[in-house]
Protein backbone atom coordinates (compact mmCIF):
# COMPACT_ATOMS: atom_id res chain seq x y z
CA UNK A 1 0.00 0.00 0.00
CA UNK A 2 2.90 2.41 0.88
CA UNK A 3 4.36 1.48 -2.44
CA UNK A 4 0.95 2.63 -4.05
CA UNK A 5 1.17 5.65 -2.20
CA UNK A 6 4.54 6.37 -3.34
CA UNK A 7 3.34 6.05 -6.83
CA UNK A 8 0.32 8.37 -6.57
CA UNK A 9 2.17 11.03 -5.16
CA UNK A 10 5.33 10.42 -8.08
CA UNK A 11 3.00 11.25 -10.53
CA UNK A 12 0.96 14.05 -8.54
CA UNK A 13 4.37 15.67 -8.66
CA UNK A 14 5.23 14.79 -12.20
CA UNK A 15 1.91 16.60 -13.44
CA UNK A 16 2.34 19.11 -11.02
CA UNK A 17 5.56 19.48 -12.80
CA UNK A 18 4.21 19.60 -15.83
CA UNK A 19 1.59 22.10 -15.15
CA UNK A 20 4.07 24.73 -13.60
CA UNK A 21 6.10 24.17 -16.47
CA UNK A 22 3.36 24.68 -19.19
CA UNK A 23 1.98 27.92 -17.19
CA UNK A 24 5.26 29.46 -17.45
CA UNK A 25 5.80 28.58 -21.10
CA UNK A 26 2.21 30.38 -21.44
CA UNK A 27 3.74 33.13 -19.01
CA UNK A 28 6.58 34.02 -21.31
CA UNK A 29 5.23 33.33 -24.89
CA UNK A 30 2.27 35.93 -23.67
CA UNK A 31 5.15 38.59 -22.40
CA UNK A 32 6.93 38.01 -25.71
CA UNK A 33 3.86 38.61 -28.06
CA UNK A 34 3.59 41.49 -25.78
CA UNK A 35 6.51 43.04 -26.67
CA UNK A 36 6.57 42.60 -30.09
CA UNK A 37 3.96 44.54 -30.47
CA UNK A 38 0.39 42.50 -30.77
CA UNK A 39 -2.49 42.92 -29.34
CA UNK A 40 -2.75 39.95 -26.63
CA UNK A 41 -6.89 40.33 -27.61
CA UNK A 42 -6.27 39.86 -31.33
CA UNK A 43 -5.93 35.94 -31.15
CA UNK A 44 -5.79 35.49 -35.08
CA UNK A 45 -2.12 37.98 -34.91
CA UNK A 46 -1.29 35.64 -31.85
CA UNK A 47 -1.80 32.51 -33.44
CA UNK A 48 -0.17 33.57 -36.40
CA UNK A 49 2.57 34.64 -34.96
CA UNK A 50 3.23 31.58 -32.67
CA UNK A 51 3.21 29.53 -35.78
CA UNK A 52 5.81 31.83 -38.29
CA UNK A 53 8.16 31.26 -34.88
CA UNK A 54 7.63 27.73 -34.47
CA UNK A 55 8.49 27.30 -38.11
CA UNK A 56 11.43 29.62 -37.71
CA UNK A 57 12.69 27.45 -34.30
CA UNK A 58 12.05 23.76 -36.27
CA UNK A 59 14.27 25.15 -39.36
CA UNK A 60 17.18 26.64 -37.02
CA UNK A 61 16.81 22.98 -35.01
CA UNK A 62 16.86 21.34 -38.26
CA UNK A 63 19.97 22.92 -39.54
CA UNK A 64 21.79 23.03 -36.22
CA UNK A 65 20.30 19.21 -35.57
CA UNK A 66 19.93 20.20 -31.87
CA UNK A 67 17.79 17.73 -29.75
CA UNK A 68 14.38 18.75 -28.31
CA UNK A 69 14.96 21.06 -24.83
CA UNK A 70 14.00 18.55 -21.80
CA UNK A 71 12.87 19.73 -18.63
CA UNK A 72 15.45 19.35 -15.91
CA UNK A 73 13.27 18.99 -13.29
CA UNK A 74 10.78 16.39 -14.62
CA UNK A 75 14.09 14.69 -15.17
CA UNK A 76 14.94 14.54 -11.87
CA UNK A 77 11.80 14.07 -10.34
CA UNK A 78 11.62 10.51 -12.82
CA UNK A 79 14.85 9.27 -12.27
CA UNK A 80 14.31 9.74 -8.46
CA UNK A 81 10.96 7.87 -9.05
CA UNK A 82 12.66 4.82 -10.65
CA UNK A 83 15.42 4.81 -8.59
CA UNK A 84 11.95 4.35 -5.37
CA UNK A 85 10.98 1.88 -7.49
CA UNK A 86 14.05 -0.29 -8.25
CA UNK A 87 14.92 0.32 -4.05
CA UNK A 88 11.30 -0.84 -3.30
CA UNK A 89 12.23 -4.11 -5.62
CA UNK A 90 15.15 -5.02 -3.90
CA UNK A 91 13.58 -4.08 -0.80
CA UNK A 92 10.79 -6.65 -1.69
CA UNK A 93 13.03 -9.26 -2.98
CA UNK A 94 15.68 -9.41 -0.05
CA UNK A 95 11.95 -9.86 2.32
CA UNK A 96 10.82 -12.77 0.38
CA UNK A 97 14.38 -14.23 0.60
CA UNK A 98 14.16 -13.30 4.59
CA UNK A 99 10.99 -15.30 4.48
CA UNK A 100 12.24 -18.00 2.69
CA UNK A 101 15.36 -18.57 5.12
CA UNK A 102 12.77 -18.52 7.90
CA UNK A 103 10.62 -21.13 6.43
CA UNK A 104 14.10 -22.84 5.82
CA UNK A 105 15.12 -22.43 8.97
CA UNK A 106 11.81 -23.65 10.71
CA UNK A 107 11.71 -27.12 8.90
CA UNK A 108 15.89 -27.54 9.83
CA UNK A 109 14.46 -27.31 13.65
CA UNK A 110 11.95 -29.49 13.39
Amino acid sequence: MQVTLDNVQSQLKTKEVSALAKDTKIKVLEDLVIKVGYDPANIDDSEELVRKKNTDIATLRKKLKLPATEDTLAKDIEETKTQKANMMKLIIEQSVQLKQMETKMENMIK
